[in-house]
């Protein structure tokens, strides 16, 4: 790979990142202060044939420190007696636990309690293995029992444990707020546990957002949306964007056909902002963006994604959405929030799944065949290696409308007063179609386009390691891999009219581009990390992502070259690398300062971005000899010059090829402090230097209130901001059209063009956010969980790619420097805008029985985006041109404010008993608007006027899926999606050109939530 950087080059980058926290490492190794100002503390207590549970109750109140233990190892019932006064913490607690065979150990979140362990004889076995949820997250201080005996241990902060028991026993594994498990050892040595929620857990635990403790949904001090794979699963979706569109209420993602860039990497996006307003996260690790930008009239025009499909579904434990503000915690780009894909580390368990779906409609059958399998790594103090292969098959869906165009001869446009042909035009028409043998008469229904779903063959493979490094303390981690995609887009149908401009004699009855795209996607994090003696915990890591998308059009033709034209075209490379190397240190102090807990964490990184093209094939875009009309095609009367380059995806032409690179490096401190056992106060600083706009500050101001122990008032005030990517300043498309017998260009200018000085255009500069938010979360009962969270996001000098600007209608273009070139765009800070909203969900879980249980979940959101300031034109452009010059229009506003649903409201509930399940869904989407000119503008216009419009209605879905489990290894899944076979609101054809004939059904410009309708499927699961 081209952007491989050298390994030596790679550790000085490392080096780079860590030098500023090296002398922290050094005085932490040799200390043991947390302990110490635990366990100097002095206390008081007296007490005489009382319980333990009565002991540790009135410690804690004391040292305003928790412990942990399973009541049954300790025996917390046992009574005891203690008389110490004023008494070193130290002391009392060797007095108390000497004699009842309990050790402790002070750890981050408190004191833990065991069991002294048994002494090993010659036939016991040794036991390890790891304890999770159902989601796979680490389950910490859960209980590992042999039964029918006192030998028994609570698992580490990781979930793991080691036992030494007799032959053939058999483990009893529990756990507050889980069902316990039996479990026969058998020849076993390594044994993995998964357990199941019980009524009395409905906050899960989330490490996103916080470099402090993990936390529950009532102690977070912003919204988190834990989803575990389990639930990303029983969406029945396949792609891991499309299970979080069905999972996360401020999350937006849907497909949409004949998109440019969008065919190959979803828009994605968080609180109806765009999607490069979002960081994405692996296993807390930045992951790098798509390589091409988005420039068509869609959701995210002007911005590059991150793609979540690159990542297999099967790979993912949990995905957390933080659904605040983190630039000061992660960086640029997480003004809208932070989306983290956990990874799976289970071992000894292999799980394969396959799906089967089609649509009622019969096509785009989609084939999926997967399977994850993690390894244990060592005997004693075990590592893992996890694994994952998926294979994903989509066939094509379409639908479009039967053709109403001429194929031949021109007929009046759908919009026209009359849009019906005359009889003259259909007999002519009809004669030629009848020569030609290829199409029906005028009349008879058919198409020409695809507008749909587009094909794709995904292939996929990750992994994720943990290795300790002996008995050293340390430990490395390793995760990364690749993912392949193979996709098949079209363009617009090209017909048969001499005079069109994409007319080509190599297809004499009209052609139909076919766009494909390959994308690969590489990427690998590799880092050490190590929790010393004196409680300070050290992360040191790098990381590199690459992606490239190869283009082609095929099946299509350079009409300027006339009969001379090949049909198949390589169009070029898109291409983005990036490479972070960083080094997080973090130490939790307990009773510092008074507080219950302190948390401080500082880090340093280093990053290189990369950003690429390369050109395509010379015919790509090489302007041939028909595109001047005096040698255009003999038989048009009007002699019609014909366009140049590859019709439906011209070519990257040399002048067009870029190679930039930036460098950033950022510094952070993040405090978390638990100040009473009610308060909680968080807060952040960043600062970060970028090589070409400069450097920023970002901050973050957080905390959370318990009115009760089940009620809780958080909110938060951060300002953060966005880099522009390499993508947007340094993108550069010229497309060639031939006006008035003169070929001429529409040109897209790098933001470092010489040109765009004199026109007073200057460098995209970061924008700046302020995010508020003000929320509640309540556990209202121990089956029921609520949270609301009301939201301003505030944006200044957000970066647009700006209207088409055409040098016809501008004084200022028409200079020697913009000779040939009829249009150009450019990228700048153009617009201020504001969102508002309020988020609300609602779980609910009950358990009937053993064998029943209830659980449903109510999710919605309310949001509007709007733009509240728009920029000045740069004085030296508008000089001599009495017209504003708008740099963004009414299209490019209503896909800013409308083209998302304002409201989405996901409801799901899930009843199973035995061995079946049901779970019935619905999905609303609320409305949404595209604009468009009419025919007879071609300028920008004023705000929504003349431009005309269209509200696309909210649309509810209705999916339902049934689960069987024979036994407890398979799992058997019927279901289907939108089973009411539910579709978006149609183009009004006679109002908006973009029908195209009925070429495009469904609106492009809006993501509402998809055009396939009814999706009928099965999967199979295996876990062994």
């Amino acid at each position: 790979m081209k952007l491989l950087l050298p390994f030596a080059h790679r550790c000085r980058l490392l080096l780079l990142a860590v030098v500023p926290f090296l002398g922290l490492a050094s005085p932490a190794a040799a200390t043991d202060r947390t302990e110490q100002s635990v366990l100097e503390q002095h206390v008081t207590l007296l007490l005489e044939e009382q319980p333990v549970l009565t002991a540790l109750a009135s410690l804690e109140n004391q040292v305003h420190t928790r412990f942990l233990y399973s009541p049954q190892l300790i025996g917390a019932n046992r009574k005891v007696t203690v008389q110490a006064v004023d008494t070193p913490l130290s002391g009392v607690l060797q007095s108390l636990f000497g004699p009842l065979q309990i050790t402790y150990e002070v750890v981050n979140s408190g004191i833990l309690l065991a069991p002294v362990a048994l002494p090993k004889t010659a036939v016991d076995a040794t036991i390890t293995g790891r304890v999770t949820g159902e989601g796979g997250e680490a389950i910490p201080g859960a209980t590992v029992l042999e039964m029918g005996t006192t030998n028994g241990i609570s698992t580490d902060g990781d979930g793991r444990f080691s036992i030494t028991v007799k032959p053939g026993a058999t483990l009893v594994v529990s756990a507050i707020g889980f069902k316990s498990q039996q479990i026969a050892v058998g020849e076993r040595t390594t044994l993995d546990v998964r357990l199941q929620t019980s009524t009395t857990e409905l906050g899960q635990v989330t490490v996103v957002g916080s470099r402090g403790l993990p936390r529950t949904d009532v102690e977070r001090p912003a919204p988190v949306d834990v989803l575990n794979a389990k639930e990303l699963q029983a969406t029945g979706q396949v792609d891991l964007g499309q299970q979080v569109q069905f999972n996360s209420p401020s999350f937006n993602s849907a497909k949409t056909g004949v998109n440019g860039v969008a065919n190959y990497a979803d828009p994605a996006t968080l609180r109806g902002l765009s999607p490069d307003q979002v960081l994405v996260l692996v296993d807390g690790k930045r992951r790098h963006q798509f390589s091409a930008l988005n420039l068509n009239v869609t959701v995210g025009s002007g911005t590059v994604v991150t793609d979540l499909n690159a990542v297999p579904s099967l790979a993912i434990e949990r995905i957390e959405v933080l659904r605040d503000g983190a630039a000061a915690q992660y960086g640029s780009d997480a003004i809208a929030g932070v989306i983290n894909l956990g990874l799976n580390k289970s071992t000894g368990v292999a799980t394969v799944r396959t799906q089967f779906g089609v649509t009622q409609e019969g096509d785009g059958a989609q084939y999926l065949a997967g399977a994850n399998y993690g390894i244990k790594l060592g005997k004693t103090n075990p590592g893992y290696l996890n694994l994952t292969l998926q294979y994903q098959r989509q066939n094509q869906t379409d639908r479009s409308d039967d053709y109403l165009g001429g194929i031949y001869t021109v007929f009046p446009a759908l919009t026209a007063a009359n849009p019906t042909p005359t009889a003259a035009q259909i007999t002519n028409e009809n004669r030629i179609r009848a020569e030609r043998g290829v199409y029906p008469p005028v009349g008879e229904p058919f198409k020409v386009g695809v507008y749909g779903s587009n094909q794709a063959d995904i292939y996929q493979g990750f992994y994720n390691l943990g290795v300790p490094i002996g008995g050293s303390g340390w430990s490395v981690y390793s995760f990364g891999g690749y993912s392949r995609k193979d996709i098949l887009a079209y363009g617009f149908f090209r017909n048969a009219q001499p005079n069109n401009v994409n007319y080509s004699p190599v297809h004499p009855d009209g052609y139909l581009p076919e766009l494909p795209g390959r994308s690969d996607d590489y990427s690998a994090v590799i880092g050490l990390n190590r929790k010393l003696a004196g409680g300070w915990n050290l992360d040191f890591s790098t990381g590199y992502g690459y992606n490239y998308l190869d283009l082609n059009a095929n099946k299509t033709a350079n009409p300027s070259m006339g009969a001379d034209s090949p049909t198949d075209f390589y169009v070029g490379r898109s291409a983005f690398g990036q490479s972070t190397s960083e080094v997080n240190v973090s130490r939790n102090y307990v009773g510092l300062l008074g507080t219950k807990s302190f948390n401080l964490a500082l880090g340093s990184q280093f990053r290189i971005d990369r950003f690429q093209l390369e050109k395509g094939s010379p015919e790509s875009y090489f302007v041939g000899p028909l595109a001047l009309a005096a040698a255009a095609t003999p038989t048009s009367p009007a002699r019609t010059a014909k366009a140049p380059g590859s019709s439906g995806r011209p070519g990257i032409a040399p002048d067009d090829e870029t190679d930039e690179t930036r460098r950033n490096v950022g510094v952070y401190v993040d405090v978390e402090s638990d100040i009473t056992e009610r308060l909680l106060v968080t807060t952040a600083l960043r600062y970060e230097n970028y090589s070409d706009f400069g450097s920023n500050i970002s901050g973050k101001l957080a905390s959370r209130f318990k009115v009760t122990d089940g009620i809780a008032l958080r909110g938060s005030i951060n300002r953060g901001f966005r880099a522009p990517s390499l993508q947007q300043t340094f993108n550069s498309v010229s497309t060639s059209t031939v006006q008035a017998g003169a070929i001429v260009q529409t040109k897209q200018l790098r933001n470092n063009d010489p040109r765009l000085v004199p026109l007073g255009v200057t460098d995209p500069k970061a924008e700046t956010s302020w995010n508020y938010s003000l929320g509640v979360a309540a556990k209202l009962t121990e089956d029921l969980l609520f949270t609301v969270d009301a939201y301003q996001i505030d944006i200044e000098d957000r970066i647009i790619n700006s209207e088409r600007l055409v040098k016809s209608d501008i004084r200022a273009l028409q200079t020697a420097d913009f000779a040939n070139i009829s249009e150009i765009r450019f990228f700048t800070n153009a617009i201020d805008t504001r969102t508002r909203g309020i988020d609300l969900v609602t779980t609910y879980k009950y358990d009937f029985s053993e064998r029943s249980r209830l659980s449903a979940s109510l999710a919605l959101t309310f949001n509007a985006t709007e733009i509240v300031r728009t920029g000045d034109t740069p004085a030296a452009l508008q000089a001599g041109t009495t017209n504003r010059i708008l740099l963004i229009d009414t299209v490019s506003i209503g896909l800013i404010e409308r083209a998302q649903p304002r409201q989405k409201v996901l409801f799901s509930l899930t009843y199973q008993v035995g061995k079946f399940s049901i779970t019935p869904r619905a999905s609303y989407f609320g409305p949404v608007t595209a604009y468009e000119k009419p025919a007879n503008i071609t300028t920008p216009a004023p705000r929504y006027v003349p431009h005309i419009s269209q509200e696309f209605e909210g649309k509810t879905l209705l999916d339902l899926a049934l689960v069987y489990n024979p036994v407890k290894a398979v799992s058997v899944t019927v279901g289907a999606n939108n089973i009411t076979n539910v579709y978006p609101d149609k183009v009004d054809a006679a109002r908006f050109a973009s029908y195209s004939y009925g070429e495009i059904p469904y609106s492009r410009n809006v993501a509402q939530f998809g055009f396939n309708g009814a999706y009928y499927y099965s999967n199979i699961t295996l876990t062994f």
